[in-house]
């Protein structure tokens, strides 16, 4: 979780889905650092933009669903909490996310 602020901020630009995921080396997710995030960060002025790791302004966890679910599960859990895009687990494992727009291309909503 050494990974600065500034390299969260490319990866999320570079993957465009609007978050990076924080893991440890076994993929176990350590918390997730989204746009929504950004904007707080930016609004606090307690942290300098430049020197800040991740760890200090992640959010713990992260809202995740089994790889064995159905997509419509997926889609009611993104409703429930009101997000666009779900980390997907098998145990504790990041295995991947999947996000809204994947769900409408599919013809799941």
């Amino acid at each position: 979780f050494d990974a600065s602020l500034r390299d969260a901020l490319l990866e999320i630009t570079q993957k465009k889905l609007g978050l990076t995921v924080i893991c440890d080396d076994q993929m176990k997710i350590a918390g997730v650092f989204t746009d929504g995030d950004l904007r707080r960060v930016l609004s606090d002025n307690k942290f300098d933009l430049n020197n800040a790791k991740i760890a200090e302004v992640m959010t713990s966890g992260g809202i995740h669903i089994s790889a064995d679910k159905l997509a419509v599960e997926a889609l009611n859990l993104m409703q429930s909490h009101n997000i666009t895009v779900l980390l997907v687990v098998e145990g504790e494992r990041l295995l991947g996310v999947v996000h809204m727009h994947d769900l409408l291309k599919a013809g799941i909503v």
